[in-house]
């Protein structure tokens, strides 16, 4: 079996820095292992066989449990590799249906950098669809499209 551990210890020090964890200390104290135990696994240095530390890095991580075998056992793809550190709920999300679309909005404090993304799918293939429904699915994610923008358009009124 062929394990990515490099793919591993990108994934959780992507992770890491998306839940706010600056430090591997930070992440360490979490779960309630050594900064020497997270630096290992961030490094991607191959071993023979999975640490019993890593449930609780897992933990930490609010991955679901054996998320990081699954990570070191998986075949990577091209659209795998954008979604190194996601959660898995987001991960499984995706990886079903067709993507028709997205938007990218900036609903943040200007100068923040954060941003909105959000995926219109649908569970099957356009293809597939009756014509009438694909068109009505359609109207709705331009209805969708056009609200969100709105809001974007707002501006910030605290007083509400």
């Amino acid at each position: 079996m062929n394990r990515d551990w490099a793919r591993l210890g990108r994934a959780i020090k992507a992770r890491r820095e998306q839940l706010g964890l600056t430090t591997q200390q930070a992440l360490a104290d979490a779960a309630g292992v050594t900064r020497q135990t997270v630096q290992s696994l961030e490094s991607g240095k191959p071993r023979s066989r999975m640490p019993a530390t890593v449930a609780a890095v897992e933990k930490a991580l609010q991955w679901d449990p054996g998320e990081a075998s699954r990570i070191l056992t998986e075949p990577s793809s091209p659209v795998e590799k954008y979604a190194e550190g996601m959660p898995s709920r987001v991960r499984r999300e995706l990886s079903d249906g067709e993507v028709v679309d997205t938007e990218v909005l900036d609903l943040g404090i200007p100068g923040s950098g954060s941003r909105l993304v959000v995926v219109f799918k649908r569970d099957s293939p356009a293809g597939d669809m009756d014509p009438a429904e694909l068109q009505r699915q359609v109207e709705e994610w331009t209805r969708i499209q056009r609200a969100m923008r709105h809001l974007a358009a707002q501006p910030d009124d605290d007083s509400r």
